[in-house]
């Protein structure tokens, strides 16, 4: 099946919606140690902000989604080792997904219990689990990285040699402990030069065609 044409260009919609969401609208949310009433106190205070950080985010979600099917059909079609890594990569995209839905729901349940003054007990966890529910959607992105990797080195896969390379270092340090966050943030560069490359090459093969 051909890939629609401006399919690649989903994972840079995504990397823009997702920095606006968290890094610009969102910004600075409550850490773990907090008090119960400074978190309600944030949250009361900047609740028309984080809710429309929530509505970025999910709808960066669904283009990442968009984006994960695209690699992986644009993978198996540039490869012959068949489905295996594609799919791999594509499943990592699909469960990141859903973990950023995850984050979504915990971060609304929030804002929502702040403005409900719920008790102080139940505020701090809820706050904990949002600081911590980077990981649901962070570390799905890493099998990403490791089955474009895979596709890339070992069945020759359309994308850059190079590409598939940092794919893969970016996947390991995704499990390096402080090198994690970082590992995400350059994730994101890394979409944005796939979408380029993959958009780039569909337009000089249907020139050619």
């Amino acid at each position: 099946m051909k890939l629609p044409r401006f399919a690649p260009l989903t994972g840079i919609v995504y990397v823009v919606l997702f920095f606006l969401g968290i890094f610009v609208i969102s910004g600075d949310t409550p850490d773990s140690d907090e008090s119960a009433a400074k978190i309600i106190s944030f949250y009361n205070d900047h609740q028309g902000g984080q809710i429309a950080a929530g509505i970025l985010v999910a709808l960066a979600a669904i283009f990442l989604a968009y984006f994960a099917v695209a690699l992986r059909n644009y993978l198996r079609e540039g490869g012959d080792g068949g489905d295996f890594f594609p799919t791999v990569a594509m499943v990592g995209g699909i469960v990141a997904v859903a973990g950023l839905f995850l984050a979504i729901a915990v971060h609304a349940a929030l804002i929502d219990g702040a403005d409900s003054h719920i008790a102080p007990g139940a505020i701090v966890a809820l706050n904990s689990l949002d600081n911590w529910d980077f990981f649901a959607f962070a570390a799905p992105l890493a099998i990403m990285l490791f089955g474009v990797a895979a596709s890339v080195i070992r069945t020759g896969a359309a994308l850059p040699k190079w590409l598939g390379w940092v794919a893969g270092v970016l996947g390991v340090l995704f499990f390096a402990g402080p090198f994690g966050f970082f590992a995400f943030m350059l994730t994101g560069i890394w979409i944005i030069v796939a979408s380029i490359v993959m958009y780039q090459r569909g337009a000089d093969t249907t020139a050619t065609a």
